[in-house]
């Protein structure tokens, strides 16, 4: 609790025993509207202390007392070097008190009155180490919910404390800003949903400390009134003046972060402490704060992005002592029951019209596709869109680990800027069982998880007057459960019933802690000590311990107590794989200030993407006490080359492309000539190996297999006709080629060889320029010759049609004239009415008069013999037979 100048001077009270025998009140510090302050002196640790009392009021008050005893507990469990810490609370003969840290200095609200607006700096310093506190507390479940100067407490070494962590929830209990004969909080630095009577959470108090920010700025609060209905509307209708129409020397950077901070909305905020904390902290490093809404208030300039020092500029004259309103706390005592009456009835007048009235306006963000993306890469569009980005590890049978499958919710869904959305990360495909480990023991259980290719992750203990110790009670996964390779599988298990659990003993003396260790059970030899320096705790007391305060310990398990060596030089920590935030906190914690440098490129698949690749001075290395170590954050490329996988086997290949960041997809085989090196290994692939594409895209392979040549049906003809082969060498051709011929003949519009009669010849003769030997032969064929093709398939083959000759080219000459003619391209068969004869007495016997098919048209071909046929008539002198037909 803060001491403001000299104690006040010492108030007889009467203590409980309880209070008593363990401390001696030195003197009153502070009387506020819930509590009496008083300076004492821890008996037993010789320290002196901060003790506050409840007034009788509050203490009479059931409902009260309850509250205060369940937020007073949480609060005692707040330990952070920037928040006043709770020693003790209690209640004996009907008194309720606190006993808490005593921190000589002064509060904000009087350094407002006494100094007026502070340097910009030292206002982002201030808000940096609030709103870690406000961020540890948060954590935890607890909201400040009154905010305000006077409980911000500046120390003499100049450190920053918060106070009065509990008391304002507990008494806010119901979240209504009224409650009969009190007002709760303050209305000059309420959000705009407590004004409106709404429910109040760690958002509502990032909006107060915006406002303290902006107050400390500007030596004024941003609004102003006659009562606190008027400056609690103001709140949520009204718009602040920017910080710079006020002063237009402060950085525009961090009037950005303030209104970022004071944004009526609570999704348009910060939304943790520590997403301010950080911002604050890149202004002080010089650097652009990371707001990028869209419509954020005020627009960041690029030459103005941090607080560079600066020559304090004149002192301004100190403001008025008074608040912006006359507070109820603060009323003098012959006004107090009229005021407090008056106060009540217009604050509950004035809420439940602000209720009805203002309202949140509807609205909404579309949520993109990122599905292929890297992790990285979506996480900066999501958050690019204002979205509060967590992720989650899925099974995914199609994408690479890495790689995001998705959102919850889902692509064009709309979410309020501020919301939180989560990226869905592919792990892989979810094909390992989980194993059933539950009543083994520890060993087994994480030898168990590991052969199945999993990750052992949290272990914690319970007491367990049932299960043995040492035996796992629960898993998570369950047992069965599908997962993916490497997934972590939480274990909880038996401590044994005399397990132990660790106290709290942070901010205690060594001597004190291991004393608090001895009496919760744990013997000299499960103590560790380990020292290491630190910047806020007094050497010789306890940083933290190893496990943390609440965790249940075996009967034979140890527990590490970190104290504290001061400032001393020290060995630099690892800091390269840690989250940023992570990294600053390890940093500060062995007394280091952690500079963020530029980013550094790694591989997309890199485990240090988003994380710290990479820190100077490196690890193992000794550096004073305060010395910067930089640390510089990895960023993961978005782009990689195409691995060659030509000639490769298919697994090699997907583990190749998959490796480099790709997708790997196959196409159809490609059949190769027999005894081709890459039969059963790629044969291509799409893109080609060498191009640079994004990471997530797909390359497609193509796997060789054995084919067939087609064989040439063009050359090896017999006779004089050697550029086609007649059909059944074709054929045979393509049946020893291990594939199959669909042979067809060209219509006779296409009669490539048709048979010709010379009729210049004396006597006339067949014209061999015609190609009569070629009668029947290939024409054409598809796929070409050469051309390797899967076993099997089809090779589509014309022919030449035979064509019956002409009239006049036939009759009236022999048979062994048409077959040399035709070169035995037709088997001439004998007609089969009555035996192929007709009666002509006038002409030479053996003359052909008759075929069948008629002239030019085509002779039908005869598979089994691989020939055309055609039937023929001859002229004899015999009356028996029919009579021929004339000679054409």
């Amino acid at each position: 609790m803060l001491g403001i100048g000299p104690p006040v001077p010492s108030v007889v009270v009467e203590l409980p025993r309880v209070l008593s025998d363990r401390y001696v009140l030195i003197s009153h510090l502070a009387r506020g509207g819930m509590a009496d302050v008083y300076v004492a002196e821890d008996r037993r640790l010789g320290r002196r202390v901060a003790v506050k009392i409840l007034h009788d009021q509050y203490a009479n008050n059931d409902a009260f007392v309850e509250r205060f005893r369940r937020e007073a507990q949480a609060a005692a469990g707040l330990t952070h070097k920037g928040v006043v810490s709770v020693y003790d609370w209690g209640e004996d003969e009907g008194v309720y008190f606190m006993v808490m840290e005593l921190v000589q200095g002064r509060n904000l609200r009087d350094v407002l009155k006494a100094e007026g607006a502070l340097l910009p700096r030292r206002v982002a310093e201030i808000g940096l180490e609030v709103a870690s506190a406000l961020s540890a507390a948060h954590e935890l479940g607890i909201v400040h919910r009154d905010v305000k100067p006077a409980n911000i407490l500046l120390a003499p070494d100049g450190s920053v404390k918060v106070a009065d962590f509990g008391i304002a929830r507990a008494f806010d209990d119901s979240d209504q800003l009224t409650r009969t004969g009190a007002v709760i909080g303050t209305a000059t630095y309420f959000s705009p949903e407590q004004a409106q009577g709404q429910s109040a959470d760690s958002r509502s108090d990032i909006y107060s400390l915006g406002v303290v920010l902006y107050e400390l700025l500007t030596a004024q609060p941003p609004f102003a009134g006659e009562s606190p209905v008027a400056v609690a509307y103001q709140h949520v209708e009204k718009t602040p003046p920017k910080p710079t129409d006020l002063d237009p020397a402060i950085p525009r950077g961090l009037e950005a972060v303030v209104l970022k901070a004071m944004a009526k909305k609570p999704a348009e905020r910060y939304q943790t402490a520590d997403d301010l904390r950080r911002d604050l902290r890149r202004l002080l490093e010089g650097q652009v704060p990371a707001i990028v809404t869209d419509d954020a208030p005020t627009r960041l300039m690029a030459a103005t992005p941090g607080i560079p020092p600066a020559t304090p500029p004149t002192a301004p004259e100190p403001v008025d002592a008074e608040p912006a309103y006359r507070e109820p706390g603060r009323l003098e005592p012959s006004t107090i029951a009229i005021g407090a009456l008056a106060a009540a009835a217009l604050l509950g007048l004035g809420i439940m019209l602000l209720v009805r009235l203002l309202g949140p306006n509807d609205g909404g963000i579309e949520i993109p596709d990122v599905r292929g993306q890297t992790e990285a890469v979506a996480t900066a569009n999501l958050e690019d869109r204002g979205f509060i980005v967590t992720s989650e590890t899925v099974a995914d049978d199609e994408l690479p680990p890495g790689i995001a499958t998705g959102t919850d919710p889902a692509a064009g869904g709309r979410l309020e800027r501020g919301d939180e959305i989560t990226l869905l990360v592919s792990g892989g495909p979810a094909n390992i069982p989980v194993p059933d480990v539950r009543n083994r023991t520890l060993s087994d259980a994480e030898a168990l998880i590991r052969s199945a290719g999993l990750a052992v992750g949290a272990i914690t203990y319970e007491v367990s007057d049932d299960v043995p110790a040492d035996t796992v009670i629960s898993q998570d996964p369950d047992p069965g459960d599908l997962v993916t390779a490497s997934t972590p599988v939480d274990l909880v298990v038996s401590g044994g019933a005399d397990a132990l659990i660790v106290p709290n003993v942070a901010n205690r003396s060594e001597e004190d802690a291991l004393f608090a260790l001895q009496e919760a059970g744990f013997g000299a030899g499960q103590v560790l000590v380990e020292r290491r320096p630190h910047g806020t705790v007094v050497e010789g007391f306890v940083i933290e311990t190893d496990p943390a305060p609440g965790e249940t310990v075996p009967i034979t398990g140890t527990v590490t107590v970190f104290v504290s060596e001061g400032a001393v030089p020290t060995v630099v920590p690892n800091s390269v794989g840690l989250m940023p935030e992570e990294a600053t906190t390890l940093l500060e914690e062995w007394g280091f200030v952690a500079v963020v440098g530029s980013e550094i490129n790694i591989a997309w698949n890199d485990p240090n993407d988003g994380r710290v690749a990479e820190q100077s001075p490196q690890a193992g290395q000794i550096q004073e006490f305060g010395a910067e170590v930089t640390i510089r954050i990895g960023r993961a490329a978005t782009e990689n080359t195409v691995p060659s996988v030509t000639g490769k086997t298919e697994a090699d290949a997907r583990a190749d492309i998959e490796g480099a960041g790709f997708l790997f997809a196959k196409a159809a085989d490609t059949p190769l000539a027999p005894g081709d090196p890459n039969i059963g290994r790629v044969a291509s692939q799409n893109p080609a190996g060498g191009g640079t594409r994004t990471i997530g895209s797909t390359v497609t392979v193509s796997i060789g297999i054995e084919g067939a040549v087609v064989p040439n049906l063009f050359t090896g003809g017999t006779g004089s006709c050697t550029i086609a082969v007649t059909q059944a060498v074709a054929q045979q051709r393509i049946t020893n080629a291990q594939l199959t011929m669909n042979a067809s003949t060209l219509p006779p519009s296409e009669d490539e060889y048709y048979l010709r009669w010379d009729t210049t010849a004396v006597p006339p003769a067949y014209d061999l320029s015609s190609r009569p030997d070629c009668e029947g032969r290939t024409v054409s064929q598809s796929p070409a010759p050469g051309a390797v093709v899967t076993k099997n398939s089809t090779v589509q083959v014309s022919f030449d049609p035979v064509r019956a000759p002409a009239a006049v080219d036939i009759y009236g000459r022999t048979i062994t004239e048409v077959n040399d003619a035709y070169q035995q391209g037709i088997v001439w068969l004998v007609g089969t009415t009555n035996g192929g004869e007709c009666h002509d007495a006038g002409n030479p016997s053996g003359q052909i008069r008759l075929i069948d098919p008629a002239p030019t048209q085509v002779v039908p071909f005869n598979q089994a013999q691989s020939r055309y046929e055609a039937f023929y008539w001859v002229s004899v002198n015999n009356p028996a037979r029919p009579a021929c037909p004339p000679l054409p």
